[in-house]
């Protein structure tokens, strides 16, 4: 894939990716906020500091609980901030209840402009895959960060597992992440660690198995998606995009869509797809 497939490619993802993410329920977000914070906690024990964190926007992973428990355990925490397009972020250290301002898109930065520099950063991720690379919003800010501190900072991606990729197709700006964390666990930056002895359920026919088919999840998915509500369709768009293929015709429901989906799901095979629909059933 050239270049110009690749930017073309990374739109329609991140497209994708994003509304994805914004229609996940807020409480069930928070559920995955707190299993992700529960994961990166033990992760951060012992790594150098100081440790930046982000303020989240778009629905990102909200990680505020976590600052303010590190903070209270004397840990030095930062926070991004753009002073000019283009340029590397800037750092400055957070503290639980310091003043606040407005920074650029007016995402909350702290007010004292003393700077720092980060030797632990945690970037959100829009995606992932299995080789630590992370698609982000496309605007370069954490790449020209991360190429500028080198390898004096270690950089740890954050986001839902659903979300992980085949690949990004990565480029040669691009900066693997010493690991990516989420809900579900921890991915290092040259692939995943196996959790237990070789499964050799992957050898066997998917039909076998009682899996179901890319077609089938397909058609159940284009089958329920008029009957979802406008704000969790982009789940059902982004599970039919990652399936890829065509978009078989709607027929008319019998059940209610969160009762097809609980009876999907325990015939799902792909672990992001997988989290995906169950973030949608958790929705409705």
């Amino acid at each position: 894939m050239n270049g110009p497939a690749v930017k073309a490619w990374r739109r329609e993802a991140r497209q994708k990716l994003l509304a994805a993410r914004a229609a996940i329920a807020a409480p069930a977000r928070a559920v995955l906020a707190q299993q992700l914070i529960d994961r990166l906690s033990p992760v951060l024990a012992g790594r150098k500091q100081p440790i930046s964190f982000y303020w989240p926007i778009k629905a990102e992973p909200d990680l505020k609980p976590l600052m303010r428990a590190l903070d209270d355990a004397g840990v030095a925490v930062c926070l991004p901030v753009c002073i000019k397009l283009g340029e590397p972020l800037r750092f400055r250290p957070w503290r639980n209840g310091c003043k606040m301002e407005r920074g650029f898109w007016d995402i909350p930065v702290p007010a004292d402009p003393v700077e720092v520099e980060p030797k632990t950063l945690i970037a959100p991720i829009v995606g992932f895959d299995a080789a630590g690379y992370r698609l982000g919003y496309g605007g370069g800010f954490f790449d020209r960060t991360l190429a500028k501190f080198g390898p004096a900072a270690e950089a740890i991606g954050i986001g839902w597992s659903m979300f992980r990729l085949d690949t990004i197709h990565p480029q040669p700006h691009d900066i693997r992440m010493a690991a990516i964390i989420t809900e579900a666990g921890v991915l290092a930056g040259d692939g995943a660690a196996p959790a237990s002895a070789v499964c050799y359920i992957e050898e066997a026919d998917a039909r076998y198995a009682g899996f179901a088919s890319d077609e089938e999840i397909a058609a159940v998915l284009s089958n329920i998606r008029a009957a979802l509500p406008p704000e969790r369709t982009g789940l059902a768009d982004y599970a039919l995009w990652s399936l890829g293929g065509t978009v078989p015709a709607a027929r008319e429901l019998s059940e209610a869509p969160r009762a097809v989906l609980k009876a999907l799901l325990p015939r799902i095979r792909s672990d992001a797809l997988y989290a995906t629909l169950s973030a949608l059933t958790a929705s409705l």
